[in-house]
C-alpha cells in the first residue's frame, strides 16, 4: 500500500515579510513570548485555520459515526434481546408442554394400576370365598361320611354282640363237643362274611 504525502505547510511571503519587520523594530534582544506567539500567527496563521477547520470536520463526523454505532449497537442488542427472550420463552413452553404431558402419563399409569388392582382384589376375593366354600363343603362331607362310618362300625359291634350272645345261649342249651363247636365257629364266620359283604358293596354305592 502506498503512503499518502503529508502536506507542507505554505508560508505567505507578505505574513513573512511583516513578521521581519516586527522582529527588526523589537531587536533581537526584546523577542519575548507574545513577539514569538504573533510571529507564529503571521506565519502559520492560515493553516491553523484550515487545521482548526478539519479537526472540527472530523470531530463532527466522528460524533456522528459514535451515534451511528450507538443507535446500531442499541439496535442489536434490542434484537439481540427480544430473540433470547423468544427463545426463551419457546423453551419453557416446550418444558411445560412436556411437564403437561408426563403428568397426564402419569395419572394415566396410576389409573391403570389402580383398575389392575382393584381388579386383582376382586378376583382374590372370589377365589378366597370359592375356597372356603369348597373347605365348608369338604368338612361338611367329610364329617357326614366319619360318622356314617362311626354309626356302621357301631351298628356292626352291636350285631356281632347279639350274634355272638345268642351263639353263647344256645351252646349253653346243647351239650357240644369240638367238632360241633369248630363248626359253629364256621357257620358264624360264614354269617358274619354274609352280613358284611352287602353291606360293604352298598357302603361303596352310596359312597
Amino acid at each position: 500500500m502506498g503512503t499518502t504525502a503529508k502536506p507542507v505547510p505554505s508560508i505567505d511571503p507578505q505574513a513573512a515579510l511583516a513578521a521581519q519587520a516586527a522582529m527588526a523594530t523589537r531587536g533581537n534582544g526584546s523577542a519575548d513570548a507574545s513577539g514569538v506567539d504573533k510571529m507564529r500567527e503571521l506565519l502559520f496563521g492560515n493553516q491553523m485555520q484550515d487545521y482548526d477547520k478539519r479537526f472540527s470536520v472530523m470531530e463532527e463526523r466522528f460524533q456522528l459515526r459514535l451515534r451511528d454505532l450507538e443507535s446500531e449497537s442499541t439496535r442489536s442488542l434490542g434484537g439481540l434481546e427480544t430473540t433470547i427472550k423468544k427463545q426463551l420463552e419457546s423453551v419453557a413452553g416446550q418444558f411445560r408442554e412436556e411437564k403437561d404431558l408426563r403428568a397426564d402419563a402419569d395419572k394415566e399409569l396410576e389409573r391403570s394400576l389402580r383398575e389392575h388392582t382393584q381388579a386383582l382384589e376382586k378376583r382374590l376375593a372370589q377365589v378366597s370365598d370359592q375356597l372356603a366354600r369348597q373347605e365348608r363343603d369338604f368338612t361338611e362331607r367329610l364329617n357326614h361320611e366319619v360318622q356314617a362310618l362311626r354309626d356302621e362300625m357301631r351298628r356292626r359291634q352291636d350285631d356281632m354282640r347279639a350274634t355272638t350272645e345268642r351263639m353263647f345261649a344256645e351252646l349253653g342249651n346243647v351239650k357240644t363237643d369240638r367238632n360241633l363247636l369248630a363248626g359253629l365257629f364256621v357257620e358264624i364266620a360264614k354269617c358274619l362274611n354274609q352280613d358284611v359283604a352287602p353291606k360293604g358293596v352298598n357302603g361303596s354305592q352310596t359312597g
